[in-house]
């Protein structure tokens, strides 16, 4: 005679007991399940909601935290970072790497922020994630001046300081230069900007 082990399908450990007929309480994470013969239906009453924000999730769709275990977790309150998987807002926040604006994963923070809220020029350091990336750093600029009768181009565009990279559109200044026209400078360490278009459309 064969041995089914019953294993919790929220986690999937084995110390599982039964409660009621066909009905079992996993002792590792909590979770009850149903254990039924094939061709039987059972009908899922456990009640789930996300534990960060408390949003129904429907049952087996939910997420688990690879660094804290949380689960039951909703498609908002969590983000997929290579090699890790999902990870939950609460342990992006422990960790300092949520976005400011939604409390996902911040995969761009800008350096020349951190440098100015160091010496006090700025309140809060821009560090995003992808759906907010284009709204702190793609701006639109004058691309080519006018010329020729022709009006200038403008398009969209990201901000790059040899010494900090990628930086956000509030660490950019203009400035007049010294004989004729203008330039882009870090407000951090006064570098000249360099610009680089973008296809707008790629972004969120």
């Amino acid at each position: 005679m064969s041995v089914t082990a019953v294993r919790c399908p929220n986690c999937g450990s084995v110390t599982s007991k039964s409660v009621n007929h066909d009905e079992y309480k996993c002792s590792h994470c909590g979770a009850s399940f149903y254990f039924t013969k094939p061709n039987v239906q059972k009908q899922d009453i456990v009640a789930h909601n996300c534990s960060i924000c408390g949003k129904p999730v429907q049952a087996g769709t939910g997420y688990k935290c690879t660094r804290c275990g949380q689960y039951d977790l909703c498609m908002d309150c969590v983000s997929k970072i290579e090699p890790e998987g999902y990870v939950c807002k609460d342990c992006f926040k422990k960790a300092g790497q949520d976005c400011f604006l939604c409390g996902k994963f911040a995969g761009t923070v800008c350096s020349s922020c951190k440098d100015r809220l160091a010496r006090g020029e700025t309140d809060a350091v821009v560090q995003v994630c992808w759906d907010h990336y284009s709204m702190f750093f793609i701006d639109e600029a004058e691309i080519e001046p006018a010329r020729r009768g022709l009006p200038p181009r403008w398009g969209s565009v990201t901000y790059r300081c040899p010494q900090h990279g990628e930086i956000c559109n509030m660490c950019v200044e203009e400035k007049r230069k010294l004989l004729r026209g203008k330039k882009l400078v870090c407000k951090a360490c006064g570098s000249d900007i360099q610009m680089s278009e973008v296809d707008r459309s790629l972004y969120p």
